[in-house]
């Protein structure tokens, strides 16, 4: 279900015995490994050597709520399988380390290994006292 026939066109079928059919990902998918062509043998296609894989997306709910993706670019969306993603902790809030990555893996982008802790700048503005 995600892929789909490039050659021949669908007004080529039906498609006769030891015909070679080229195959390519649907769009949001992408090709990974084995060759990308089956051929009809007695009725039956070969099975395809290579998979689709699809990609994430970027929505508001992606990530937690006290992150955001600093590469790619929001231009860069949607972001294909095995692409890895830098995030960084939006404003007013720290790394508490790790790494800083996630991996689109077939449409579900791996969990961050760090978390992003509310930081309240010491400033003279904010300065409380304590006695």
């Amino acid at each position: 279900k995600n892929m789909e026939a490039s050659n021949p066109q669908s007004s080529d079928y039906p498609v006769t015995h030891d015909t070679t059919v080229t195959l390519k990902c649907k769009d949001t998918f992408t090709s990974s490994g084995g060759s990308e062509t089956v051929t009809c043998t007695d009725g039956t296609f070969s099975n395809p050597s290579f998979t689709c894989s699809a990609s994430c997306s970027i929505t508001s709910d992606w990530a937690p709520k006290n992150m955001e993706a600093s590469n790619p670019q929001s231009s860069d969306y949607p972001v294909t399988h095995g692409t890895t993603v830098t995030l960084k902790c939006k404003d007013t809030f720290t790394s508490s380390g790790g790494i800083e990555t996630v991996t689109c893996t077939d449409g579900t982008f791996s969990n961050p290994s760090f978390t992003c802790l509310y930081w309240w700048p010491f400033t003279k503005a904010n300065k409380v006292e304590i006695s």
